[in-house]
């Protein structure tokens, strides 16, 4: 059954003045031959309507495709005489705004379907989707259709997150603004400072609450830019904040901590000590020569600082960050740089069997790697080689024999690590977590004074006790521990935010799920967008309802 012309005309864009005269498929690429419905035009210039035809040419644009194939619009455009005695044109051509804009060479609506999927994927992502829906786009037209969408106006925000997300680490940032009540973000501000948080406040009143970090940026921009509005410090900030402050004062106790990590682990046994030291490997003497510049940057610390020197005055004069120069100083001695944590290799899962199978006389690493390759596993030969080559150094088809352990490798407990035990509760600590936290409360009075004014202070804040806030920090103050004191310095500094914290339920973590999708968009791009492209793939886009489908 043939289609009939009223389907056909269903082809063009609704809506936008256009008359049907043929289709025409060739080669893969349909063509649409259309022209104005409309006997007469408007003159841009006068508005006075004409039907004296001047000339004729024809538009090409590219339009949504059809059935899989690309399509193209030829639309024969009027010039129109104006009449108009006092109107300065002589001739124009007529317009046709729902289906075209001018000078464009894609309709409306593929110029709209190819900014939404710019604004998903971006350039390169969006030009080989949009290649495989049939309306082919090059990466750079992608972009262009982005950055020249509508924009986005802000609505009236009553509840404002602030959060800040960095350009490049450690050195640019800018602020991300988000309406906790609607869960979307509303803008975006090309740097962190309190000005510019002031000046968008002022430019955009009535917002009530304001949640934010523990930065004093924000805290200044807000009292500045809505100084009746209600700010709200993020509780899990406090929390990141106190546990920093228990790192710090267990910096100087490494050595506490190494020997109670070392308590109760069993003794390894130890192969016979060569008669011979053996060379070391190319790996072995950098990790030699990174320790000794190490050690000498530690010394040179260590002795400018007997001498008075301040630590920006010693970082400034090595060339270290602060924060270097205080953990040096903070240590009581070299810091000596843990070994990584790696994850055991695969063929660790059949280690039972090819022990086995080395007892039973089959010392070939080849035979033993397609047996376990039968057995699932999944993984190359040079890993079965290096166990089978471990078998035949250390004795090892012993080992079950004998009843030798093997061997332990034990692991360093890092003043971080020590702080986050100390800061969950207990029932989310597994029991070897839950005995080495009470083997450093029972080591020192002062860590577990600090594991009790941490457990009172989550408790504090998951109880909204508001009223106990002003005792718990009185008696942070009073336990003597200077890292608890200037914590509580700031949280006298920042009280009010911090009542409010504890009593209203707004807080940054849809913040911070915004500023990860931000990430995520940013490094999409390669790092390499400007402000203007990273803000238009950021805020939701201004969708438009007008002639997105046939």
């Amino acid at each position: 059954m043939a289609p009939s012309p009223s389907h056909l005309q269903t082809l063009l864009p609704g809506g936008a003045g256009l008359k049907l005269r043929r289709i025409r498929d060739q080669d893969g690429l349909v063509s649409i031959i259309a022209t104005a419905a409309a006997p007469t035009g408007d003159c841009p210039t006068c508005g006075r309507s004409s039907s004296h035809v001047h000339s004729r040419y024809r538009r090409r644009l590219r339009d949504l495709p059809w059935q899989g194939s690309a399509v193209e619009l030829h639309v024969e455009v009027r010039r129109f005489r104006c009449r108009g005695r006092d109107c300065p044109r002589k001739t124009y051509a007529e317009r046709l705004p729902l289906a075209m804009a001018r000078y464009a060479r894609q309709t409306s609506r593929l110029s709209e379907t190819v900014r939404l999927i710019g604004y998903v994927l971006g350039g390169e992502a969006g030009s080989r989707l949009t290649g495989r829906l049939g309306m082919p786009t090059s990466p750079d037209t992608v972009l262009r259709r982005v950055k020249q969408g509508p924009t986005v106006g802000v609505l009236p925000t009553r509840v404002l997150g602030v959060d800040d997300w960095a350009w490049r680490k450690g050195q640019r940032y800018g602020t991300i603004l988000i309406d906790l009540e609607r869960h979307v973000p509303i803008d975006l501000l090309p740097d962190r400072s309190a000005e510019s948080l002031e000046a968008w406040l002022k430019a955009h009143p009535g917002v009530e609450v304001i949640s934010r970090d523990r930065a004093g940026n924000y805290a200044d921009g807000a009292n500045q830019g809505a100084p009746e509005a209600v700010q709200v410090a993020d509780r899990f900030h406090l929390l990141c904040n106190l546990t920093s402050a228990v790192q710090r004062s267990l910096e100087p106790r490494r050595a506490l901590l190494r020997t109670i990590a070392s308590e109760g682990s069993p003794a390894p046994t130890m192969p016979p000590a060569p008669e011979l030291p053996l060379p070391k490997t190319r790996s072995q003497q950098r990790k030699d020569e990174h320790r000794a510049h190490r050690l000498d940057r530690y010394s040179q610390v260590i002795e400018l600082h007997r001498h008075g020197m301040s630590q920006r005055e010693i970082g400034r004069q090595l060339h270290l960050d602060r924060k270097t120069v205080r953990r040096f100083l903070l240590a009581g001695r070299f810091p000596e740089r843990s070994a990584p944590h790696r994850h055991p290799p695969r063929v660790n899962a059949f280690r039972d069997y090819l022990q086995q199978r080395w007892n039973e006389g089959c010392h070939n690493a080849t035979q033993l790697w397609h047996e376990i390759q039968g057995r699932g596993y999944d993984g190359g030969r040079r890993m079965v080689s290096e166990l089978v080559s471990e078998f035949r150094t250390s004795g090892a088809k012993y080992s079950r024999q004998l009843g030798v352990q093997p061997k332990v490798k034990h692991r360093d407990l890092s003043p971080r690590q020590a702080a986050m035990l100390m800061a969950r509760r207990s029932e989310d600590l597994s029991a070897e977590q839950q005995c080495l936290l009470a083997k450093l409360t029972e080591a020192s009075p002062e860590i577990a004074a600090m594991h009790d004014l941490v457990g009172e202070f989550r408790a504090l804040l998951r109880g909204r006790r508001e009223e106990d806030l002003v005792k718990w920090t009185d008696h942070a103050i009073s336990s003597g521990l200077p890292e608890m004191q200037r914590f509580c310095e700031t949280l006298r500094r920042d009280q009010s935010a911090i009542l409010a914290a504890i009593r209203l339920p707004w807080s940054n973590g849809q913040v911070e799920g915004q500023v990860h999708r931000l990430k995520l968009i940013k490094r999409q791009m390669y790092g390499r967008a400007g402000f203007l492209l990273l803000k238009r793939r950021v805020l939701p886009p201004c969708a438009r309802s007008d002639g997105l489908s046939r």
